[in-house]
């Protein structure tokens, strides 16, 4: 299935890595964006270096997996559907003959990753591998993961009825939303931004007890904000005074380094208040206005 085509097919249910985020518990998504992706309201995320080196990898890592375990790894060639709630899917990494789910990771540090061998995972693969359990009706999912590069470790997650429960009637409030165009609650900035940013309303709302407080706290945290700046520049001038004209770093007894302060190459950059003099109507042709959005701002 072509990238295009796989990325329709998860629009129409909710998949394992939309489960967290519908939680709560994703620390990078929340739902309001995931009901954005399934309305097609916001462009489809590409991914970044991370997850394509994640995507070459998973040929080395899945064949580890059988070499350690024996099992044969099969790849599903399409997205899978739950029998009974048809808005759950599954795009599974691969499936062993002996009905587990095997899901193939990469992480850059081992933060939330417990002993090898344990169901010790990050909350947000956990409660992944608890719907892909769900879809498939398996009963054990196998996490393999490569943490900074490493030699791969294995994980066991076992099927949980009670939390599978909750994560069943979560999706199906969930998707019964997204059909109904009934948004989740905002819970940050860039959710409450993609919402209002666009309104065009006008007039003065009466502030509240928590408008207030709120304000309050915005202010004192800007105020505290500009002062840890202050600081911060502050040592970094020690810093490179330490350096002086002796070198272009710091480094500890063993020679790890621990600060560099290094002539770097000057940037090339497009000179458009140039351009504008020289030629001015060729810059009035390039030139594009955006769509009008919302300022914020603390008076």
């Amino acid at each position: 299935m072509n990238n295009i085509k796989w990325l329709e097919e998860r629009r129409k249910g909710v998949g394992g890595s939309d489960v967290a985020a519908i939680l709560g518990l994703n620390p990078w998504k929340t739902a309001y964006r995931v009901y954005q992706e399934k309305r097609k309201e916001v462009e489809d995320w590409q991914g970044n270096d991370a997850t394509e080196w994640g995507k070459r990898m998973e040929p080395a890592i899945r064949q580890f997996y059988s070499d350690v375990t024996g099992r044969s790894v099969r790849l599903p060639d399409k997205i899978m559907y739950h029998s009974k709630y048809p808005f759950m899917l599954a795009s599974l990494d691969g499936f062993t003959d002996d009905h587990r789910v095997v899901e193939l990771k990469t992480a850059r540090s081992g933060k939330d990753w417990g002993e090898p061998g344990t169901n010790e995972i990050p909350d947000y693969y956990a409660l992944q591998c608890q719907h892909y359990l769900i879809v498939t009706g398996f009963e054990v999912a196998d996490i393999v993961v490569s943490i900074g590069g490493g030699s791969p470790n294995l994980y066991e997650v076992l099927e949980d009825k009670e939390l599978q429960g909750m994560i069943i009637d979560a999706e199906a409030d969930f998707w019964q939303r997204v059909q109904e165009g009934n948004p989740p609650d905002v819970v940050t900035y860039a959710d409450a931004v993609q919402r209002y940013g666009l309104n065009t309303a006008t007039g003065a709302v009466v502030a509240d007890e928590d408008a207030i407080k709120n304000i309050l706290a915005l202010k004192a945290l800007q105020t505290k904000i500009k002062e840890m700046e202050l600081i911060q520049e502050e040592i970094k001038g020690r810093l490179i005074t330490f350096i002086g004209d002796s070198g272009d770093a710091i480094v500890d007894a063993d020679t790890n380094y621990l600060i560099t302060y290094k002539l770097a190459k000057g940037k090339t950059m497009f000179d458009a208040k140039a351009l504008k003099k020289d030629m001015p109507d060729i810059y009035k042709m390039y030139l594009k206005t955006g769509g009008a959005t919302r300022r914020f701002l603390i008076k």
